[in-house]
């Protein structure tokens, strides 16, 4: 019994001696990781900055953030002269800003991802209908431009974060729409997805792999199993019903705000299905020829 009470005793010193030091680590990296992060997605805020911010920052009935949120100088509530992002999130936590989302099979996209915010009064009223065909977006939304030192802005905040994260391919660089198509239509048709490629951000096709889908459209029954089944495999999330229904067209006018912003009537068409197997073409090959959908300029290894 005396002995236990002097083993007690022991560990009680040792334990205050220590209690102020650190215990004693050695770091030695491992070769087997990578980062958390491997999605990136652009919002507009739908508000000006200060109800932006307040709504991205503080407790509410429906609490949402962002990792980051880039103003604009026009915005009458704004207080800086310069242009400022302002950080809200570390990149190493999840921030709430992607909700019930999915992109290529990855679902709860919060978990995987960065949320930028740009501050963009652009808004939707409902598009609930009975029609077949979806209410056309210009009805019933207003969308803003995006002043260019603001894109400049993000431009360079997105190089820096791929820097940091490179396992962000291009094809995961989307916006909310690409990722809620049911849900959102943000960052709208006015955001400048290609000048993002041409900054080396996000994917783009080439002009000549669709002029080639274009001409093998043309000579095949447009097929919207097939079509549905491409943009699924290129990431987004669409069920294959061969139906052009609200769901098919929610997810299609998502695409098209992306890489046809000129024309997003949702209806899957010639053009659209010769961008998405350009898409296929130039980043997924491998899953363009499970449509049996021939390659164009692909090397064979």
């Amino acid at each position: 019994m005396n002995h236990i009470k002097r083993v007690g005793k022991a560990v009680l010193t040792l334990m205050l001696l220590t209690g102020c030091s650190t215990l004693p680590f050695i770091e030695v990296p491992s070769e087997n990781q990578n980062s958390r992060v491997n999605h990136l997605v652009i919002h507009f805020t739908s508000e000006a900055f200060d109800p932006s911010l307040k709504a991205l920052t503080q407790t509410s009935d429906r609490p949402v953030s962002a990792h980051y949120l880039i103003p604009r100088l026009d915005d009458d509530t704004y207080p800086y002269p310069t242009l400022k992002i302002f950080k809200l999130v570390s990149e190493a936590d999840r921030a709430w800003h992607a909700g019930e989302s999915q992109w290529f099979r990855e679902t709860a996209l919060n978990d995987r991802s960065i949320g930028i915010e740009l501050v963009n009064r652009s808004g939707c009223a409902s598009d609930a209908t009975l029609s077949k065909q979806l209410k056309p977006l210009a009805a019933l939304c207003r969308f803003e431009d995006y002043p260019s030192d603001q894109i400049g802005a993000l431009i360079q905040l997105i190089q820096d974060i791929i820097a940091r994260h490179p396992d962000i391919s291009p094809v995961n660089v989307v916006g909310h729409a690409d990722i809620a198509p049911d849900r959102k239509v943000d960052p709208g048709p006015q955001f400048p997805w290609q000048a993002l490629h041409q900054a080396g951000i996000g994917p783009w096709y080439f002009e000549r792999d669709k002029a080639f889908y274009l001409d093998w459209v043309a000579g095949n029954t447009l097929d919207i199993t097939r079509a549905q089944s491409a943009l699924a495999l290129f990431g987004y999330p669409i069920d294959v019903t061969g139906e052009q229904d609200h769901q098919s067209q929610r997810t299609t006018r998502a695409f098209q705000m992306h890489y046809r912003p000129n024309d997003f009537t949702g209806l899957i068409d010639t053009e659209t299905v010769a961008i998405t197997l350009s898409l296929l073409n130039r980043y997924k090959p491998m899953l363009l020829e499970t449509l049996q959908i021939p390659t164009h300029g692909v090397k064979k290894p």
